[in-house]
């Protein structure tokens, strides 16, 4: 299969600001601390697509005009992932989300053994996450499989977890960061990019609130 060339490198969409569902972070904070991915996404195998459903590309947001067809098509379906995980762990269930539209096998897996710990503790997630500098940290469209990674600053200070019978708040684990580093990777499989792998780094990162914006 022939594939166009596409910009790579690092494309900061500085004013981009996505909705408060979308911005759960990639392990729910109950359920540890943050902690660092050992493995390389890199040298792994490849997972599958978890589902055969490609999301709608009228579905994603507005962007910038300067972006390649892959890099809105990238975002789009961060954004959705996003959107469809925030509704898993609000409910404590992948059952009536579109995750899997989304997501690889891989990426499917980690969101229902997270939800499943959730549900088997009898809590579900409260509030919501705010989401900083995100940007297309690397985008690689010429191998057999296009690889792209997504980096953003979460600050979780107000998302955390509810006993669900009681709806009393969980207490912060000792040493959880208010504001991390969180990376994404995603892979095309035929014409759908999909969210592979989802983590958050155990590295602060700063109020990008307080960044000034490009002109």
């Amino acid at each position: 299969m022939t594939r166009a060339s596409r910009p790579q490198g690092r494309t900061t969409v500085r004013n981009w600001k996505p909705t408060a569902a979308l911005l759960a972070a990639s392990a729910l904070l109950t359920l540890s601390a943050c902690s660092s991915n050992k493995g390389s996404a890199d040298n792994a195998k490849p997972s599958p697509p978890a589902s055969s459903t490609a999301p709608s590309a009228s579905a994603s947001p507005s962007r910038s005009s300067s972006l390649s067809a892959d890099q809105a098509a990238v975002l789009a379906v961060y954004t959705h992932y996003r959107e469809e995980q925030a509704k898993a762990y609000a409910k404590a269930s992948v059952s009536g989300t579109d995750i899997e539209k989304y997501a690889t096998t891989e990426a499917l897996g980690k969101v229902t053994r997270d939800v499943l710990s959730l549900r088997t503790a009898g809590n579900a997630a409260s509030g919501a996450p705010v989401s900083h500098n995100t940007e297309i940290a690397a985008l690689k469209t010429d191998g057999p499989i296009p690889k792209a990674t997504i980096k953003d600053c979460l600050d979780v200070t107000n998302w955390g977890v509810v006993n669900k019978k009681t709806g009393k708040a969980l207490p912060t684990p000792k040493g959880q960061l208010k504001k991390h580093v969180n990376d994404v990777t995603l892979e095309k499989w035929g014409n759908r990019w999909l969210v592979r792998t989802d983590t958050a780094k155990p590295i602060a990162c700063g109020d990008a609130s307080a960044s000034p914006s490009a002109s």
